[in-house]
């Protein structure tokens, strides 16, 4: 019995001094990589948000299109949230888009494009959509969010409107609105 112990005991503190060796073990140090672009040094980025407010016509091809005003990067996330409703207590409900409608007529989307200089909101359908009602094409609200890349969490829900705010300590009260009507 005691021969088991001692053997045990061994094996551990073999195990232990095997495992503290190959942890403070260090190899070469590596090439230096590329490198980065230039910057302000302390500067957070953050991303920017704005609302656009308008009208779905056919005379506008059932699209909405802007500038942003600023440059954005090739990195840059942009998503854009559609003002779908509200819920019992009078808050806003944004819905991420793309966004697929099931209507009486048929199906139709709301989507967008984008550059980076500017976007694109459109409207397309599998029926005439001049015969939607005025709910689904007057005045339209949409939020345009641009997440830079260093700030974009893989886990986070972009789904999550509010979620994304968050993320971006966006002051919801701070948000311009333009309108394009």
């Amino acid at each position: 019995m005691e021969r088991s112990n001692h053997s045990t005991i061994t094996r551990k503190l073999l195990l232990i001094t095997t495992a503290a060796l190959l942890w403070s073990c260090e190899g070469p140090i590596g090439p230096e990589g590329p490198p980065g672009q230039d910057g302000l040094d302390g500067v957070t980025i953050v991303g920017e948000v704005f609302e656009i407010a308008g009208s779905f016509t056919q005379d506008g091809n059932f699209g909405l299109r802007g500038e942003y005003g600023f440059d954005i990067l090739e990195s840059d996330k942009v998503l854009i949230y559609r003002l779908a409703d509200l819920d019992q207590d009078g808050n806003d409900i944004w819905k991420l888009i793309p966004q697929v409608v099931f209507h009486e007529n048929g199906i139709f989307t709301y989507d967008y494009d984008f550059t980076f200089y500017d976007y694109s909101i459109y409207m397309s359908g599998d029926f005439d959509l001049n015969s939607l009602e005025a709910a689904f094409t007057d005045d339209q609200v949409f939020r345009v969010l641009i997440v830079p890349a260093d700030r974009i969490d893989l886990r986070l829900d972009f789904s999550d409107h509010y979620g994304v705010l968050d993320m971006l300590k966006v002051d919801e009260e701070a948000i311009p609105r333009i309108d394009l009507n």
